[in-house]
């Protein structure tokens, strides 16, 4: 499969995995924000209908399996127009599955389709407003499940962990089985509290499917959002070529080894505005003006991780800082852009406002780039001014 998409782990739940509520209203935020993958976990129930959604063998309560597809029908397509995929954890009996497919289909034979990843793989642009659903377990060990069979289409669920465990002896086996086939990675079930991995594990060896809690904040969910800013936010991102396809003898795209540099980004921090309008005079600093300064970040391949920062700008609601840092890239197509300002204090510095963007969707010259609260939610007036220079070598 040549896409990597916007997933959802465990779509329903508002706060951690173990006592958080169910409920629509994260199913709802995350088809706004462009996910096109919701996963729900079914369960049968005295009540809801006979089916409940919820984080089975756990305190979370449930929350109406017929509430949660009315939302999605009704929120799945204000974002993107390109398909949605519910992925089902089923612990249903036969009678109750037959009565879920009823269901389904008396909620809209044309929008909702179940799936088995046998037919022909297409264009996400033929199923625009489609939402359709998938569900199965694979099986077999690792090295059987990593085979490659012509035939069909198979998909392969690992943690995070077991994907690490993968990486450092069938990394090869890991790409190969990606160019044909369909491989999500979920957090381990150590996450009680909702956090997130680098979702780089997972790309990096063509993981169309990276599911992550969207219901938190952190660094690795606005890696998340950052790279599916591209293709016009549309929840699809084509996965590099590299990926895709064998090279001319045969060899497969490795991470771990350092390639030469193919690209040089140099990012310009002219200054930042904004701030004045969108904080109270005392939110950072009680009784002066903030202490700002910017972090830039590249985040992709180990060999193309780096980290800058400007210096602080004492008692300024408007920084102006004029430094430039230089970035260079050996993979620019898994690479992305991630921009931080803080308010420096004597404890602990106060989060200002952050951004990641593709480096692939960068264009040369000045940018007005608007900054995002801890959610990815954007800010209302505070951007910073830049400027990118790319010269590819």
């Amino acid at each position: 499969m040549r896409w990597f998409l916007f997933f959802g782990h465990n779509s329903y739940l508002t706060g951690n995995q173990l006592t958080s509520e169910s409920s629509d209203e994260p199913i709802i935020e995350a088809l706004k924000q462009g996910v096109r993958v919701i996963e729900l976990d079914l369960w049968a129930s005295t009540k809801h209908g006979g089916i409940k959604v919820v984080h089975g063998r756990t305190l979370t309560t449930p929350v109406s399996l017929t509430t949660c597809l009315e939302s999605i029908k009704k929120h799945a397509f204000l974002k993107s127009h390109f398909p949605v995929i519910l992925t089902l954890e089923d612990h249903l009996t036969p009678k109750l599955q037959a009565k879920f497919a009823q269901h389904v289909s008396d909620e809209d034979k044309k929008d909702i389709n179940t799936s088995d990843h046998k037919s022909k793989q297409q264009n996400p642009r033929e199923y625009r407003h489609l939402i359709t659903i998938h569900g199965g377990k694979s099986e077999g060990c690792m090295k059987d499940s990593l085979k490659v069979d012509g035939g069909k289409v198979r998909r392969l669920s690992l943690c995070e962990k077991k994907l690490k465990t993968a990486s450092e002896s069938h990394g090869a086996d890991l790409i190969k089985f990606t160019q044909k086939n369909i491989l999500r990675i979920f957090p381990k079930g150590e996450r009680v509290q909702s956090s997130n991995f680098r979702p780089h594990l997972g790309w990096m060896y063509g993981a169309q499917m990276v599911a992550f809690n969207m219901q938190g904040y952190g660094k690795s969910l606005w890696l998340m959002q950052g790279m599916f800013k591209a293709n016009g936010g549309c929840g699809y991102v084509k996965k590099p070529e590299f990926l895709i396809q064998e090279g001319a003898g045969n060899e497969v795209f490795d991470p771990k080894i350092t390639l030469p540099v193919k690209q040089i980004l140099k990012v310009k921090v002219y200054k930042g505005v904004g701030w004045k309008s969108d904080f109270s005079r005392t939110h950072f600093d009680q009784f002066s003006p903030p202490d700002f300064y910017a972090k830039v970040y590249i985040v992709g391949v180990g060999a193309d991780c780096a980290k800058k920062k400007t210096r602080v700008k004492m008692d300024n609601w408007y920084p102006i800082w004029d430094e430039e840092f230089e970035f260079k890239l050996t993979v620019p197509e898994l690479a992305l852009l991630r921009m931080e300002v803080n308010d420096k204090d004597q404890t602990k510095d106060d989060f200002a406002g952050q951004t990641c963007l593709p480096v692939s969707e960068l264009r040369c010259g000045f940018r007005s780039v608007r900054l995002c609260d801890r959610k990815g939610k954007e800010l209302k007036s505070v951007k910073l001014l830049l400027r990118f220079q790319l010269e590819t070598l």
